[in-house]
């Protein structure tokens, strides 16, 4: 990426970690205008984000799909957009402290990362590729909102301290519905990934390590369902399972491709 593009970028990191530091002072000095100014340095964030994806996608001529860095630009802008949606809509603008340090690592990861622009191959030129695509950042996206509920869960009844009613319900609905939305979401990437792994390999599915940890993901994800629905999990035990589950979504996203070679992904 050329000198001015880099600029841009990473001033877009430095005001979303400023935001983020700015809800963790307000929650640690119980200073809460803090956390709700920070709010709009999100928003800002998002539109500079949006901006750069728009840039990239002319100067490469495609959606920026291709290659760690464009994979991490395009997936941080979900994690953002979405997490900023639920914090605003359930008005509860703390769930940014814990939901975007993973944005802020997937992009920053991208940006130390081969930042040259790739041709669009033949063999990426396909309908179900953007699908699978898609629906896997929605289904990351609201993974990580969840995560973020989460965390925020935790902190606040940390040394058993007890959430309001209202609060306590907002939250425990929230990691309810993101995880649903996430499940939901990654069945249709995972679906669209196989139809294109038929037309560009021969076969739906071949245990590629990505592949295997995708799917880890998504049963992990359908048992902390299972355990809400069936046994009535809330509050923190399902706090717990969120955060640790997210691990999987990292590894399947970013560890597999860092420490393996053997895979088609």
């Amino acid at each position: 990426m050329s000198a001015t593009y880099a600029i841009v970028f990473w001033a877009t990191l430095v005001i979303y970690a400023i935001t983020v530091a700015m809800q963790v002072f307000g929650v640690t000095f119980a200073k809460p205008k803090w956390g709700a100014a920070a709010v709009w340095g999100i928003v800002g964030g998002l539109l500079i984000h949006t901006a750069l994806i728009g840039w990239r996608w002319i100067e490469t001529g495609h959606v920026p799909t291709i290659g760690r860095f464009e994979n991490a630009l395009l997936g941080g802008w979900f994690i953002v957009a979405m997490t900023l949606w639920a914090g605003w809509r359930q008005r509860y603008p703390l769930l940014a402290a814990g939901a975007l340090p993973f944005a802020l690592l997937i992009m920053a990861v991208g940006g130390v990362s081969n930042t040259a622009p790739s041709p669009l191959v033949a063999s990426l030129q396909s309908f179900w590729l953007y699908i699978h695509i898609f629906f896997a950042w929605l289904a990351y996206g609201a993974y990580t909102v969840a995560c973020g509920a989460a965390i925020v869960y935790l902190v606040k009844t940390a040394k058993g301290k007890k959430l309001p009613p209202e609060r306590d319900n907002a939250l425990n609905e929230l990691m309810f519905r993101a995880t649903v939305f996430g499940f939901t979401t990654d069945a249709i990437m995972v679906a669209a990934g196989s139809i294109w792994a038929k037309k560009l390999w021969g076969a739906y599915w071949s245990w590629d390590p990505v592949e295997t940890w995708s799917l880890l993901s998504w049963l992990i994800y359908g048992l902390a369902l299972h355990l809400r629905v069936t046994m009535g999990w809330r509050g923190r035990r399902m706090a717990w399972v969120l955060t640790i589950a997210i691990v999987t979504v990292l590894i399947s996203f970013w560890g597999v491709d860092l420490l393996m070679e053997q895979t088609n992904h």
